[in-house]
């Protein structure tokens, strides 16, 4: 039962570092109580915004675990400005992170800036997996249902030709610095779209039903470069490295992101990955589904935990 009194959530236009001209549009929420806050980071997934089910976390990283959080929309994507539009590409999601990143590190009025824990869904398990591998100032990563090696993940299902023509013919364009095409983003299983696993529809369906916006009235476009930009990322097998604790939920159903893949890259982090299996699919992890509320119960207890690390080495 989430409290109105135990938060408030307001809208912050926070300056894009590569590109001083773009807001980004992010979501403040601040929990009861004096500043400053420990903070938490996050950003959505593939072609989702922060309107699609993550209002559920922040209202409970604050009410649960004291924790503040700034939970943004790309550029190009949702409120944030940015052109074009609905182009997903990991370099400039991590961008938009750091500049998140740094926004509340130049407050030191509002938030801890040793008390940032960047936090992911889905796809953006890549952007976390690179902050926490290269950023040791951060206190620690969370990530839901994460992508961590999208090599993998692409080539361990079966080849879609017209999707692998289209995402050549699109890379191409991108290299002559033409503009984007666009397919689908997510469709019904056959169909020709970047996500149509049997959940990916009524998933979509069901975060976007959490917002203002119904996933029928939603872009649900990708430019599919991003197939052939993903097969150079794979931040994951790098978490061996990390110097802050980092927690992966992972749906052992899930039909995106293989559930094998994610156990193999956590156990080759020797120990520095938290893991937390749900028995549940991919977007049963957000609100409504029956994964939720295991989900939300592991990453509170982190985030308390990491208080109470705060609190012994303060004492």
């Amino acid at each position: 039962m989430i409290s109105p009194e135990s938060f408030t959530r307001r809208t912050v236009k926070v300056t894009s570092l590569v590109c001083a001209h773009v807001s980004l549009d992010v979501w403040y929420y601040q929990p009861a109580g004096n500043g400053p806050y420990p903070v938490v980071i996050a950003g959505p997934g593939l072609t989702v915004t922060k309107d699609a089910g993550l209002a559920a976390f922040g209202e409970h990283w604050a009410q649960d675990a004291g924790w503040a959080s700034l939970i943004l929309d790309y550029r190009g994507f949702g409120d944030s400005e940015g052109e074009p539009r609905n182009v997903a590409d990991f370099e400039s999601h991590l961008q938009d992170y750091q500049s998140v990143i740094f926004w509340a590190r130049s407050r030191p009025q509002d938030f801890v800036a040793d008390k940032i824990v960047v936090m992911g869904s889905a796809t953006s398990g890549l952007q976390v997996a690179e902050l926490v591998v290269n950023d040791s100032a951060l206190a620690g990563g969370m990530a839901h249902c994460p992508m961590l090696d999208a090599k993998a993940t692409i080539t361990s299902a079966s080849p879609n030709l017209r999707l692998l023509f289209w995402a050549g013919v699109d890379y191409a364009r991108k290299r002559l610095g033409l503009s984007p095409i666009f397919i689908r983003a997510v469709g019904e299983p056959g169909e020709l779209a970047f996500m149509n696993s049997p959940s990916s529809l009524p998933g979509f369906t069901s975060m976007f039903a959490q917002g203002s916006t119904p996933f029928s009235d939603a872009p649900n476009l990708i430019a599919p470069r991003f197939v052939i930009d993903a097969l150079g990322i794979s931040p994951g097998l790098r978490l061996k490295d990390i110097r802050c604790p980092m927690l992966v939920v992972m749906a052992e159903e899930d039909d995106l992101i293989p559930a094998s893949l994610t156990r193999s890259i956590v156990d080759s982090a020797d120990g520095r990955v938290q893991l937390v299996v749900v028995p549940c699919g991919h977007f049963e992890v957000m609100k409504g589904g029956k994964g939720f509320e295991a989900n939300l119960t592991a990453q509170v207890k982190f985030l308390r935990g990491l208080m109470d690390i705060y609190a012994a080495s303060d004492s």
